[in-house]
């Protein structure tokens, strides 16, 4: 399959046109991006991308995978990045979110390389696909959780915040257990604030539904754990006075 072209062009054009220069130096400073921005809101950025896509729907999951991943690798402004990994939500793509696309998003991660990107397709790609393809997400998530790169570590923490029916707590804690404790050929990651964070962050998610659970698990792992990531943990117990 080919990338669909004219839909590429077609929102970098609409995006090029409501470009503000004011507000792209400090978008860029922001996030310490290489590639600079156009310097659109979010909420904008979304309405041009939607409006693409419903003029230039893609047919099928390979179509969709190839123009995501031509979008992503071409992009000159980040804004062309974020659009890219937004294109498998598009109403008219929601059908053909399947596995084809996770060597995509694998792909995003590991070459955006920092937390707007990781959090963002950890949500909005990462857990659908595992709620559609459970047998088949749950071995390369714990593949994740165990590997050398930082992102899809994270990545594999925090993919199940926006589950409920579909949730896995096994799953959820086999991602958790290789990033916490000394260095060691396991956790090359020690001390790193993004998982440290992360990890602080889908408990606090978790603590929702299961907050003894969670109080459990720092206590039982209250040595290997940062404290940051036990303070973001019980951040909500406490605020509830649970």
């Amino acid at each position: 399959m080919a990338a669909h072209r004219l839909l590429i062009d077609t929102l970098r054009a609409g995006l090029q046109a409501q470009a503000d220069a004011a507000r792209a130096g400090p978008m860029q400073a922001y996030m310490k991006s290489a590639l600079p921005f156009h310097g659109i809101a979010a909420p904008l950025r979304r309405q041009i991308t939607a409006a693409v896509v419903r003029h230039h729907p893609l047919g099928d999951s390979l179509s969709l995978a190839d123009t995501m991943r031509a979008l992503w690798d071409e992009a000159r402004f980040r804004e062309e990045r974020y659009a890219a990994s937004e294109l498998a939500r598009q109403r008219p793509h929601r059908p053909l979110l399947a596995l084809p696309l996770l060597p995509v998003f694998e792909h995003m991660i590991v070459t955006g390389a920092w937390w707007d990107h990781c959090d963002e397709l950890s949500a909005e790609a990462i857990g659908p696909l595992l709620a559609r393809h459970p047998n088949e997400m749950k071995p390369v998530l714990r593949q994740w959780a165990r590997g050398a790169d930082l992102w899809l570590r994270r990545a594999a923490i925090l993919c199940q915040r926006g589950l409920k029916r579909e949730f896995d707590a096994a799953l959820l804690y086999d991602c958790i257990l290789p990033s916490i404790g000394p260095a060691s050929a396991a956790n090359p990651w020690p001390g790193e604030f993004f998982l440290r964070k992360g990890i602080g962050w889908a408990l606090r998610e978790r603590s929702y539904d299961a907050p003894e659970e969670v109080r459990a698990f720092c206590a039982e792992y209250a040595a290997q754990l940062a404290p940051l990531t036990v303070r973001e943990a019980l951040k909500a117990l406490k605020r509830r006075g649970a």
